[in-house]
């Protein structure tokens, strides 16, 4: 698999800032699949020994390390569909092959990047050859709205980066004077509709900070320019400019909920604080393993997780598999074929219909695998996308 990065045991970054600078460009128009940011250091933490524990120690890795999944064909009528982000987005039917483009995206060299918003897609140009350094903001872009299925784009205004609010059909804004210095920048951040109408003031955003995502009890800030190491996030309400949680290396965040894992060694677990002042929960992972990347269903209820198989001497895991978490009781459940090796990048999200979608990159195609909660097999295709695309899977940036 040499068209890969290795990115397995990393936190996961602020959604936006793949935008930053021309790199993430050059990466995935060549197939490569980009490592997302510094590895995660682990630190002692307390054993747990919860019921929730003790079941989900039976989530076992087998001791090989394929380099695809495994599952049966995915059926030509299955009807999955993906978008494809890069040069020209575009729909795909994964059984099938068969594309059919997205109109009212200007033809642009360096192509699209896509962002999970609002039912839809978020559409933002890849910054191109005007940018002056890879540690500074980019100027404002067009910004367009791609509703799921439409074969049409609509323009929403400009934008340096953009984030998903917790409203309901709507995203963030944000803005830097072009060629600041994100580590002491502070941008503007505004509510608008996927219609483009604003719902609200701009909010001056914390210096260094910018928006990872839109939360029932504000904003969730990351730093602007996240270096090796713990990745620092805080929980900050626009209007007071109160700061009422921070967390280190979330994996997973939905208005309704924020997923993390505090530092550990020989047992870890998911951390789960609902925005709202519901009851926290927490899920217990596998003896000597962790999970460095998730994605929440539609609805709330589940949390998909990439789980690593037991750290051994080298710090290193030897292959990762997803599960699937039940939140509100913390039973984790295997995704039947999905263990692969470590090195190989696989990037995963929830379809609006409940079904839980991955892809890998192959040397000259995608594998793309399905699977519903309570099936016994995961289904599986080879997919071939036009030259300078990919299919999208998760909520981005792509």
């Amino acid at each position: 698999m040499s068209d890969t990065v290795e990115f397995g045991g990393w936190p996961r970054p602020p959604r936006w800032v793949w935008a930053i600078a021309g790199v993430a460009t050059v990466a995935v128009l060549t197939g490569v699949v980009v490592a997302r940011a510094g590895p995660h250091r682990a630190a002692p933490a307390p054993a747990v020994t919860s019921p929730a524990a003790r079941e989900n120690s039976g989530l076992r890795m087998p001791p090989h390390k394929p380099a695809r999944m495994a599952g049966r064909p995915l059926p030509r009528d299955a009807g999955l569909r993906l978008v494809l982000g890069g040069r020209r987005p575009a729909w795909l039917w994964v059984a099938t092959g068969r594309t059919e483009p997205i109109g009212g995206l200007p033809r642009r060299d360096n192509g699209y990047q896509l962002i999970r918003i609002a039912s839809g897609w978020a559409a933002l140009p890849f910054p191109g050859h005007g940018v002056s350094c890879d540690r500074c903001a980019p100027r404002r872009m067009p910004v367009y709205y791609i509703a799921d299925g439409s074969r049409e784009a609509s323009r929403l205004g400009a934008a340096a980066f953009v984030a998903p609010a917790a409203t309901s059909g709507a995203m963030w804004l944000i803005s830097y004077r072009a060629g600041a210095v994100l580590r002491a920048a502070a941008g503007t951040a505004q509510e608008f509709s996927v219609s483009g109408a604003a719902l609200g003031p701009g909010r001056r955003l914390p210096r260094g900070e910018g928006i990872d995502q839109g939360t029932a009890a504000g904003l969730l800030l990351a730093p602007e320019l996240a270096g090796p190491g713990v990745i620092r996030y805080r929980l900050w309400e626009p209007g007071t400019r109160r700061v009422s949680h921070s967390f280190q290396d979330v994996i997973a965040v939905s208005p309704e909920g924020i997923a993390w894992m505090p530092p550990c060694t020989a047992r870890c677990t998911v951390h789960v604080l609902n925005p709202e002042g519901g009851p926290g929960r927490v899920i217990a992972l596998p003896g000597g393993s962790q999970a460095y990347a998730g994605e929440f269903s539609p609805d709330g209820r589940l949390l998909a997780l990439q789980v690593t198989a037991r750290i051994g001497a080298s710090g290193q895991p030897s292959a990762t598999r997803l599960a699937v978490a039940v939140v509100a009781t913390g039973r984790l459940t295997a995704v039947p074929g999905t263990t692969i090796g470590s090195g190989i990048g696989v990037d995963f999200g929830w379809q609006g219909n409940g079904r839980l979608v991955a892809d890998v990159a192959l040397q000259d195609a995608w594998q793309v695998a399905v699977w519903r909660p309570g099936d016994a097999r995961l289904y599986i295709a080879v997919a071939r996308a036009p030259a300078g695309t990919w299919p999208v899977v998760g909520p981005g940036p792509y």
